[in-house]
C-alpha cells in the first residue's frame, strides 16, 4: 500500500505565506510600480551555490533552500531584481564585498512583484542616494522554503514501486527550462544570465543526489547526506538541475567523458543500449564540429514523469524512461527515435548549453540545430537506419504542413510572458528551423558550414549568441573560401539568413521556361501571397545532366518577385523535350512549380525510367503537388494523373509516403462522382504492386507510418487483397482475441486495420461483432477497438444499426452519455465519407433527442459545413424542424441556430464542390482512355463487394453465387467463413 505524502498540505500554504510576504514586505509606491517582464540590466549574477535540503526519501515535499548569489553592479541602482516565485519564509542578508573581506548592508528589506515573479532587494526608506554603487560586488545569502511539485515544473516529485519487494519510493527531479529555476531558488531567470553555480544537497543516506557536475564530496551524517558538487562553467540558469534518488546506474568512459544512465533497480539492464549510443554520439558531435565536449561527465537519467520526451540540462539530462530504456520495446514507426531523441538532447550539450541563446527570440538557434544534427549524426552512426527519411517524415512534412495554418511567426519572435515564451518552443523553432539549417548545411557546401558553426561555437563558448553573431560566422567562412568568395552573393549572407529567419510563410518557386532561347524565369511568392521575399538557393538537374549529388547552390534567387537567367550562364541546353529540375534531393525549404511542358516531361521521364530522377525529387513532386490539388489551382489536371501513372513501377516507399495525402484529396474530391469507380480502378493499379511487396511478399522494409498509408490506400480503393488481409487480421483480432503485432505496433496499427477490414461484412458477420461488442468489457481496450473499427462499414443498414445500437432509444450508452452523442455523430461524418447520407437522415430521425445535448448547437453547426449542394433542401427543412420545436420546448435560449443562408453551410465541402465543377469532366475523360471498360476483374469485385454490403437480403442467393464464382479468380474470402 502507497502511504500518503506528508507535507501535501504545504502546497497551498507555500502560496499563502508568498502572499503574505507581499502584504508585509515594503509597499512602497516605487517597487510596486507597473514592471518590464524584462530583467533590469543594471545587475548580474557572477556565481551561485545553491544548497537543497530535503527529505523526499521520506516522502516529504516541503524542501528549504540556502542561494548564496554574487551580483555585480553595472550602473548604480537602489535595487537588485531577479526572479522567485513560490518561495516562502525568505529571509536576505546582504553584504558588500571589499579587497579585505565583506560588510554587511543595513536598512534592507525585499518586495515580492508576482506579475513578473520577481524578489526586489531595496532600502527600507527611501534613500537620497543610491545603495547598490557601480562596479561593486555584492553577495546575497537568502534562505527560504518551497514545496515540490506534482507536475514537471521546477523541483517536482515521483514515486516508484518497485516490482520485487512491492516498496514504494520516492524522489525528486527539476525541470528549470524555460522559466521554472526560479521555482527552485531566487535567481536571474533569463537565458542571457549566466554564471558559475555550485550545487549541494543534503538529502537521505538511502538516496544519492546528481547534478550538472561529477561529486565532489559525500559527507554523511545520520541518516542524512550532504553532497557537493563541482561548480559549474557559466551556466544559463534554465540549464541547472539536479536529482535525488535511489537509482542505479552503468557507466562508460571514453576520452575523459563518463557518462551514466540511471533507472530504476528493476529497469538497470535496459540502459545498455542508451550508454552504448551515447558514448559513440558525443564522440560523433566532436569529430563532426571539432569541439570537445566541455564537462567531465554527461548522465542520462530514466523518469516515470518528465517535461516531453527529455530535457537537455548540461551534464545532467532527464528522460521520459519510454524514450531512453527501450521499455515495451523500440518505437513502432521508427525503430531508432529513441536514439534520434538521445541524440537531440546529447546536440543541446552544443548547441544552447556551451553557446546559449541571448534571449527566447532565438529558440530555433537552439531546437533548430538539436533537431537536424540530431538526425545526420544519428544517420552517420547507423547508415542503414534510413534515417534522413525519418527526417523528411517526422520534421520536413511537419514544417511544410504548418503553413497551412494561419497562427504563423517568424523563427526569430521576440516574446516575453511566461505563456509567450512557452509557446515558442513549437513546430516552426524545432521543425521549420531544422529544414532551413539542412537547406543552408548544402547550400554553401557541408564542410564550410560546419567550418562555420564550429567557429561560431568556439567563439562564443560559455556565453550568449543572436542570431547575427551565427550569420557572421557564417559569412566569414564564406568570404575565405576560395570558390565561394567570387559569388556575386558571397558578402549578404546576414541578408540571405535574415530573408528565412524573419518571414512567417514558405516560399513557392515557380519554373517557367522560354523554350526558344534556352531561358529560365523564376517567379517566387508565398504560399499565402503576403509581401515576403527571400533569397533562394537554386540548384538545377536536366534530363542531359542528371546528377543530383551536388547539393550546393547553383546560384541564389535574390528577394524579387521576378528573376530570370540564360540556362548558358549555367552550362545548361536543353531540347523543348527535355527536362530541368529545380531543389535537387529537396535540400531547399521551398515549394517548386513548373509549367506545363516541363512537368510533361518530367511525367514522361518517370514513365519511361523513374530511377533517372532522385528518390527525394520524386517525393518532393508530389509533396510540391500537392497544395495544387488541395486548392484547385491546376492548371491542367491531366499532368497529376500523368505523374501518378508512373508509380504502380514505384518501389520507394519514400515516395508512396509524399504521394498519400494527394491520392486521399483526389479520393474525396470523387467520392459520388461518375469518375469514382474509375478513379479507384486507377488507384488499384498503382499500388497492387507495393501492397503485395509489402503485405504479401514480405520483401520490402518499410516504416510502419507508411505501409499503413498504402493499405489505407489500397483498401479504401476496394483492393482485393487488402480487403482479404485486413478481413483477416480482424478476424482474428476480434473472434480469437489476438492481437496482429507486437504490443507497441498493436497500439499504432489497429485503428487503421480494424476500420479497413470492417468496410465490407456480410450482414452475419457485422451481427456478430455486434453481439460481441455488446458483451465486451466495457473498460477494455478491445472494447473501444470494436466501436472505432465499426464507423468505418461502407453499409448503409449497417451503420444506421451501428448508429441504434449506440446512440438509439434503447441504447444503453455504451461508449457515450448524451451530451457526447452529436461529437460522436460528427467525427464519424468527418471520418467515413459514406456514412454522411446516413448520419442526415439519423439526425433527421432523432433531432429531438439530440436536441437536449448542451453541445448540441455548436455540433450541429460544425455538421452544417459538410452539407453538399444536393441537401442543401433537406437541411433548409431539417434546420426548420429543429428551430420549430427548440422554440416549443423552450430549449437553449440564448444561443442562436445556425441560420439556413449562413456561409458556414456547406462551407468545408465547397471546395471539393469546386474541384468537381471544374475538373470533373477532365478526369473521366482522362480516366476513360487509360482504364479499359471491358469485362475489368476489377469493377466485377467492386460491383459484387458494394452490393454485398448494401444489397438487401432478397439479393443474398444471387450475390453467393457471384462471390463463388469470383472467389477462385480474385481470391475473395468472406470474414468468419
Amino acid at each position: 500500500m502507497i502511504t500518503p505524502l506528508s507535507g501535501v498540505a504545504s502546497v497551498s500554504g507555500a502560496l499563502l505565506v508568498t502572499l503574505a510576504l507581499v502584504v508585509h514586505g515594503s509597499l512602497a509606491t516605487e517597487y510596486q510600480r507597473e514592471r518590464s517582464l524584462r530583467l533590469p540590466n543594471e545587475t548580474y549574477p557572477l556565481f551561485y551555490q545553491l544548497h537543497i535540503s530535503s527529505d523526499i526519501h521520506k516522502g516529504t515535499l516541503l524542501f528549504s533552500g540556502n542561494a548564496t548569489i554574487d551580483v555585480a553592479i553595472r550602473r548604480s541602482t537602489n535595487e537588485i531584481v531577479m526572479h522567485a516565485k513560490n518561495l516562502s519564509d525568505i529571509q536576505i542578508t546582504v553584504h558588500r564585498l571589499t579587497d579585505g573581506g565583506s560588510q554587511i548592508v543595513d536598512d534592507l528589506t525585499h518586495t515580492l512583484y508576482p506579475a513578473a515573479a520577481y524578489l526586489i532587494i531595496h532600502p527600507r526608506e527611501n534613500e537620497d542616494h543610491l545603495v547598490f554603487e557601480e562596479g561593486q560586488q555584492y553577495r546575497l545569502e537568502i534562505l527560504y522554503t518551497a514545496t515540490m511539485t506534482l507536475r514537471p515544473a521546477g523541483l517536482y516529485y515521483m514515486d516508484y514501486t518497485d516490482e520485487k519487494s512491492n516498496r514504494t519510493s520516492y524522489i525528486a527531479a527539476t525541470q528549470s527550462e524555460p522559466t521554472y529555476a526560479r521555482l527552485i531558488f531566487p535567481c536571474y531567470d533569463e537565458p542571457g544570465f549566466k554564471a558559475n553555480v555550485s550545487i549541494i544537497i543534503t538529502h537521505g543516506s538511502s538516496h544519492s543526489a546528481i547534478s550538472n557536475m561529477p561529486v565532489k564530496e559525500i559527507l554523511s551524517h545520520g541518516e542524512l547526506k550532504t553532497t557537493f558538487f563541482q561548480t559549474t562553467p557559466p551556466v544559463s540558469t534554465y540549464l541547472v538541475a539536479f536529482v535525488i534518488s535511489n537509482f542505479e546506474s552503468i557507466s562508460e568512459t571514453y576520452r575523459g567523458v563518463t557518462q551514466s544512465v540511471y533507472s530504476p533497480a528493476m529497469y538497470k539492464e535496459k540502459g545498455q543500449s542508451a550508454i552504448k549510443n551515447a558514448v559513440r554520439t558525443v564522440a560523433a558531435f566532436e569529430d563532426y564540429f571539432g569541439v570537445s565536449y566541455p564537462l567531465p561527465k554527461l548522465d542520462h537519467v530514466a523518469l516515470k514523469k518528465n517535461y516531453g520526451a527529455a530535457m537537455e540540462n548540461w551534464g545532467l539530462i532527464t528522460y521520459k524512461d519510454l524514450n531512453l530504456l527501450h521499455i515495451g520495446g523500440p518505437d513502432a514507426r521508427f525503430p531508432l527515435w529513441d536514439k534520434v531523441t538521445q541524440n537531440h538532447e546529447i546536440a543541446h550539450q552544443w548547441f544552447g548549453n556551451l553557446v546559449s541563446p541571448e534571449w527566447w527570440t532565438y529558440t530555433w538557434m537552439n531546437e533548430g540545430f538539436a533537431t537536424y544534427f540530431s538526425y545526420v549524426i544519428t544517420d552517420l552512426l547507423y547508415p542503414d537506419g534510413k534515417v534522413m527519411d525519418a527526417f523528411i517524415a517526422f520534421e520536413a512534412d511537419s514544417a511544410y504542413s504548418y503553413n497551412s495554418f494561419f497562427d504563423v511567426r517568424p523563427m526569430s519572435h521576440y516574446v516575453e510572458g511566461d505563456k509567450d515564451i512557452m509557446a515558442v518552443f513549437d513546430i516552426i523553432s524545432y521543425k521549420r528551423a531544422a529544414c532551413v539549417i539542412k537547406m543552408f548545411h548544402n547550400a554553401f557546401r557541408q564542410k564550410l558550414f560546419v567550418r562555420g558553426i564550429s567557429h561560431f561555437l568556439e567563439k562564443y563558448h560559455y556565453s550568449v549568441a543572436n542570431e547575427l553573431n551565427l550569420f557572421d560566422a557564417l559569412q566569414a567562412e564564406v568570404l575565405e573560401d576560395e570558390y565561394l568568395s567570387h559569388k556575386n552573393w558571397a558578402t549578404r549572407i546576414r541578408d540571405i539568413m535574415l530573408s528565412w529567419t524573419h518571414s512567417e510563410w514558405l516560399p513557392i518557386v515557380m519554373v517557367t521556361r522560354n523554350y526558344e532561347n534556352n531561358s529560365i524565369t523564376f517567379t517566387q511568392r508565398s504560399v499565402h501571397s503576403k509581401d515576403e521575399l527571400w533569397w533562394i538557393p537554386l540548384n538545377f538537374a536536366t534530363s542531359q545532366s542528371p546528377s543530383f549529388e551536388d547539393t550546393q547552390a547553383d546560384i541564389f534567387m535574390p528577394p524579387q518577385s521576378q528573376y530570370s537567367i540564360g540556362l548558358e550562364y549555367l552550362d545548361i541546353q536543353l531540347s523543348g523535350k527535355d527536362w530541368i529540375i529545380v531543389n535537387k534531393q529537396a535540400t531547399g525549404f521551398y515549394l517548386v512549380h513548373y509549367d506545363n511542358d516541363n512537368l510533361m516531361a518530367i511525367a514522361r521521364q518517370l514513365q519511361t525510367n523513374h530511377s533517372v530522377i532522385h528518390r527525394l525529387n520524386r517525393a518532393s513532386l508530389f509533396r510540391d503537388l500537392k497544395p495544387l490539388i488541395e486548392h484547385n489551382e491546376v492548371e491542367h489536371v491531366e499532368l497529376v494523373f500523368e505523374m501518378l501513372k508512373y508509380l504502380e513501377f514505384e518501389e520507394d516507399p519514400m515516395i508512396w509516403s509524399e504521394v498519400g495525402d494527394s491520392i486521399e484529396c483526389l479520393t474525396r474530391n470523387l467520392f459520388g462522382t461518375s469518375s469514382q469507380n474509375l478513379f479507384n480502378e486507377f488507384v488499384r493499379r498503382l499500388v497492387s504492386p507495393i501492397f503485395r511487396r509489402i503485405y504479401v511478399e514480405h520483401t520490402v522494409n518499410i516504416s510502419l507510418d507508411t505501409s499503413l498509408g498504402i493499405l489505407q490506400m489500397a483498401c479504401t480503393a476496394d483492393l482485393p487483397e487488402c480487403l482479404e488481409y485486413t478481413r483477416g487480421v480482424a478476424k482474428e483480432y476480434i473472434i480469437n482475441k489476438n492481437n496482429f503485432s507486437t504490443e507497441s505496433e498493436f497500439y499504432a496499427t489497429a485503428d487503421t486495420l480494424l476500420c479497413m477490414g470492417a468496410r465490407y461484412l456480410s450482414d452475419r458477420d457485422f451481427h456478430r461483432v455486434i453481439d460481441m461488442l455488446q458483451e465486451a468489457d466495457r473498460e477494455s481496450v478491445y472494447y473501444d477497438d470494436l466501436i472505432y473499427g465499426l464507423r468505418c462499414t461502407q453499409s448503409h443498414r449497417h451503420l444506421l444499426y451501428y448508429l441504434e445500437v449506440l446512440l438509439g432509444e434503447n441504447s444503453t450508452h455504451l461508449i457515450l452519455t448524451e451530451p457526447d452523442n452529436m461529437m460522436y455523430l460528427l467525427y464519424i461524418y468527418k471520418s467515413n465519407l459514406a456514412s454522411r447520407p446516413v448520419i442526415w437522415q439519423y439526425i433527421e430521425r432523432n433531432y429531438k433527442v439530440f436536441c437536449l445535448s448542451p453541445n448540441f448547437l455548436e455540433h450541429f453547426k460544425q455538421l452544417a459545413g459538410f452539407v453538399p449542394r444536393h441537401q442543401r433542401s433537406q437541411f433548409v427543412r431539417l434546420r426548420q424542424n429543429i428551430a420549430n420545436y427548440m422554440k416549443l420546448e423552450g430549449l437553449n435560449p440564448d444561443q442562436k441556430l445556425i441560420e439556413s443562408d449562413s456561409p458556414l453551410v456547406g462551407k468545408k465541402v465547397k471546395m471539393s464542390e469546386n474541384f468537381q465543377d471544374k475538373f470533373e469532366q477532365q478526369i473521366h475523360n482522362w480516366l476513360l482512355g487509360e482504364i479499359p471498360q471491358s469485362t475489368s476483374r476489377s469493377d466485377a469485385l467492386l460491383a459484387a463487394s458494394l452490393s454485398a454490403s448494401n444489397g438487401s437480403s432478397r439479393n443474398e442467393g444471387i450475390l453467393k453465387e457471384a462471390t463463388r464464382v469470383l472467389r477462385s479468380a480474385l481470391q475473395i474470402v468472406d470474414m468468419y467463413r
